[in-house]
């Protein structure tokens, strides 16, 4: 991998560019370029940028970032987060992910995973606050800068839970109006793409999750219902039932 010393002079040489052109073209002077390519100084972080649109790359690119390895080493972390996650650990994959952050500040989908740690981690009333503004902060910065539709919604749907588990119902509600309906969804509208086997498959596995859904939501009703205690086995049996459907026409646990 190339050292950015390396890399500056490579791309301006790939450009057909002097150290005088490059100089004029960044608003510095002829030496301060030198400087750059022998080591002695680098630009000022402002200043790249402008550096990776000069030479059509990008900042990590410009910086010598192997973008394939960099991705890799991003899926592994949230992965990794996420299993812990999913295991009742918050503490390890916040910190980890925070670390990751340090290394990529500015990456979506480390910051929507981060959001959803501490998210998650904010079921403990005292973490709750602490972590309440970290929340709002992340949603926000997504919310104003990203341009992945999949990030800015998933931020919003957890600022969403956030508020309405912090009794903020009219900033969630707020919220809510900027949420695309169930109807016009990718998930609800691939379906007339595909064709065959392809359709089959999206199918089945949508289904799949469409019953996990309604079996959280017929939980969430005998919870939160007052219901007699024979109409919940009654619900109970439904769930049973359809979870084994799932089993044995969709083999989904």
């Amino acid at each position: 991998m190339l050292q950015f010393k390396d890399k500056i002079k490579k791309l301006r040489k790939e450009k057909d560019m002097t150290q005088e052109q490059l100089a004029e073209y960044m608003g510095v002077s002829p030496q301060a370029v030198s400087r750059w390519e022998t080591g002695a100084t680098c630009p000022d972080i402002f200043a790249l940028p402008a550096l990776a649109e000069l030479f059509g790359t990008t900042v990590d690119g410009l910086l010598g970032v192997d973008e394939k390895e960099k991705h890799r080493e991003i899926r592994s972390i949230i992965s990794v987060a996420e299993e812990k996650i999913n295991q009742g650990m918050t503490d390890e994959p916040i910190i980890r992910l925070r670390e990751a952050l340090n290394k990529y500040p500015n990456n979506e989908q480390l910051l929507c995973s981060l959001m959803y740690a501490l998210y998650v981690a904010s079921e403990d009333e005292e973490l709750c606050k602490e972590y309440d503004g970290e929340i709002v902060s992340i949603a926000y910065r997504i919310e104003q800068h990203s341009t992945d539709s999949d990030c800015r919604n998933t931020a919003r749907s957890i600022l969403f839970r956030h508020y309405c588990d912090t009794n903020r119902k009219a900033e969630a509600l707020q919220i809510a109006d900027g949420m695309a309906p169930i109807e016009t969804s990718l998930e609800r509208n691939i379906y007339w793409a595909l064709e065959g086997d392809d359709r089959l498959a999206y199918l089945k596995e949508r289904m799949a999750d469409d019953m996990h859904y309604l079996l959280w939501d017929i939980n969430a009703y005998s919870c939160h219902a007052n219901i007699s205690e024979e109409e919940k086995e009654r619900l109970n049996s439904v769930c049973q039932n359809i979870k084994e459907l799932m089993k044995v026409s969709l083999n989904v646990e």
